[in-house]
């Protein structure tokens, strides 16, 4: 794991900079890294991927305890080249990828310090992408935690109904800024997303479709909304008095439950 100084030479020897806009922000705090990689609770049967590892803050901690499968997605060519070097002599693959477009969705665990702009998307593509996924840890800034873990207001949308339909999440460790180099501006947190027993995962994505068609626009009521999808009114009203729902309420009424009586009676229709 690099320090503060390192990571400053390692920029001028390759002649480039930190890219806050991407958040490219480095872990420089070697404990905090390593009490990341516990969160996984890594076993000896685990098939590991780390994402955005960048300057490998996390990977060598994760090698110390992976036995079979590790892999590494990173998009920055550069740090693929890093990572190459570093790591030539350990069992780990190391891919060039933007982590949206990856296509193996083999593993069980999944760890990574996510950038801010598309936190939302990576954790929406590892709810629904990886069938076999038992446990998640990821960094994210505080705010976007704030909205992973929102049941009200204008943050709940039709992932925090997933999230909480699938998972169990816990907050792990709190992170300031100035455990890394350069500093952001805000604080960052982790937490661990634990998939709950006997989970249907193609139901799971129908509850997203329904909860997301439910959101579609906040102001107006589920009724409406799913006019798109159910296009017969007497069908929808009969679907939304077995859900034991009212016509005139809106997705930020819902709880999880009620998404998921809704959901299953629709289900029930295809």
């Amino acid at each position: 794991m690099l320090n503060k100084e390192e990571i400053i030479d390692y920029f001028k020897l390759v002649n480039s900079h930190a890219k806050k806009e991407l958040g490219q922000n480095f872990l420089i705090n070697k404990d905090i890294a390593e009490s990341i990689v516990n969160a996984l609770d890594i076993k000896e049967s685990d098939k590991v991927l780390e994402i955005g590892p960048g300057l490998g803050a996390l990977t060598g901690f994760v090698l110390e305890k992976t036995y079979d499968t590790y892999k590494v997605v990173e998009y920055d060519q550069k740090f693929v080249e890093f990572l190459t070097r570093s790591f030539s002599d350990k069992k780990i693959e190391i891919v060039k990828n933007n982590i949206l477009k990856e296509k193996d969705f083999s593993f069980n665990k999944i760890i990574g310090n996510l950038p801010y702009y598309i936190s939302s998307e990576i954790i929406l593509k590892v709810a629904l992408e990886y069938p076999l996924l038992e446990k998640a840890v990821f960094m994210v800034q505080k705010e976007c935690y704030k909205r992973i873990v929102a049941k009200s207001g204008k943050d709940y949308n039709a992932l925090n109904v997933l999230l909480d339909y699938l998972f169990v999440i816990k907050q792990e460790i709190n992170v300031g800024r100035d455990n890394f180099f350069p500093a952001p501006n805000v604080d960052s947190l982790v937490f661990s997303l634990a998939k709950k027993e006997e989970i249907n995962m193609s139901f799971a994505g129908f509850l997203y479709k329904i909860s997301k068609i439910c959101f579609q626009n906040r102001r107006k009521t589920i009724y409406n909304n799913l006019q798109s999808l159910v296009k017969n009114k007497e069908e929808l009203s009969l679907i939304l008095n077995k859900a034991n729902l009212k016509e005139k309420l809106r997705a930020d009424e819902l709880t999880t439950s009620d998404f998921i009586r809704l959901t299953s009676e629709i289900y029930k229709k295809d």
